[in-house]
């Protein structure tokens, strides 16, 4: 396990920082006013910057991690199985339970058939991807292809999970998952939390996160590990990132030994004309 003595130091400093400053304003229009009980509160990301010495295995499934809080924040698309009116029924009737619950910030519910229908040429698939904060496909047979490519360019990797235990209980717990996602890149930026968190629970989602990055089969070694930072961005798009673990790199003596004792490089002589 990655030992990281200052995270509690790093997460006061970044919360400090991307705290400050005016909140955006989001328009809404009237209907919006009309049927939203409690006016949302935007929070600011916290996010985990991890950069590899020796990246993971390329696999076109990235790694999903469930965290003891909630990382996701913002409007939510679902994307299910068809028929999606049963599940905008479900969706509809839990949303009741007041602002803080998860349903109370889902937007679009649309199934797999209709996805494919509407969404096929990049423009459409462009301003989905735009359209929403996260996407979340549930207990679908095969991912959608509209999910990939040009809608990975705009957007976060979407959330994939099962229907086990309930839709309800999925969608909520899709809210506690953060997405690892292994296209090659040495350095990977995971979301794991919001400053609507507690300094105390978002500790415990990195300290959670780092845990099962670094214990799973196919994740990486803390051998394997450049330097980890949490990062976010404040109200005015300015990004800060804080280290809270490095790699030490040691240097065998008898090289260090060899270079002190090594003169300086030597002038050739000028030939004589």
């Amino acid at each position: 396990m990655l030992e990281t003595p200052r995270l509690r130091e790093a997460l006061e400093k970044l919360s400090r920082f991307i705290s400050s400053g005016k909140e955006p304003s989001k328009k809404h229009s009237t209907l919006d006013s009309l049927f939203t009980g409690t006016p949302q509160k935007a929070f600011q990301n916290v996010e985990v910057d991890v950069a590899y010495l020796v990246a993971p295995s390329v696999h076109r499934v990235p790694l999903y991690f469930d965290l003891p809080h909630e990382v996701l924040q913002g409007t939510m698309c679902i994307v299910t199985p068809p028929p999606q009116r049963k599940y905008k029924d479900v969706v509809l009737r839990l949303s009741e339970g007041g602002w803080k619950d998860v349903f109370q910030r889902v937007k679009k519910v649309i199934d797999t058939k209709k996805l494919d229908m509407k969404f096929s040429d990049p423009v459409a698939v462009r301003a989905l991807a735009k359209s929403f904060d996260h996407f979340v496909v549930v207990d679908a047979k095969t991912y959608p292809k509209q999910l990939t490519g040009e809608f990975i360019g705009h957007q976060r990797v979407p959330i994939w999970v099962s229907q086990r235990g309930g839709f309800a209980q999925s969608v909520r717990k899709a809210a506690r998952t953060v997405v690892v996602p292994r296209r090659g890149h040495n350095c990977v930026s995971c979301l794991v939390g919001h400053t609507g968190l507690s300094l105390d629970e978002l500790q415990e989602n990195v300290e959670q996160f780092l845990n099962k990055l670094t214990s799973h089969p196919q994740g990486a070694t803390p051998d394997s590990i450049l330097h980890v930072r949490v990062a976010g961005k404040d109200c005015s798009g300015r990004r800060a990132t804080l280290t809270i673990f490095c790699h030490q790199f040691e240097i065998p003596q008898g090289i260090s030994e060899e270079r002190d004792g090594e003169d300086g490089p030597k002038r050739k002589k000028a030939k004589k004309g």
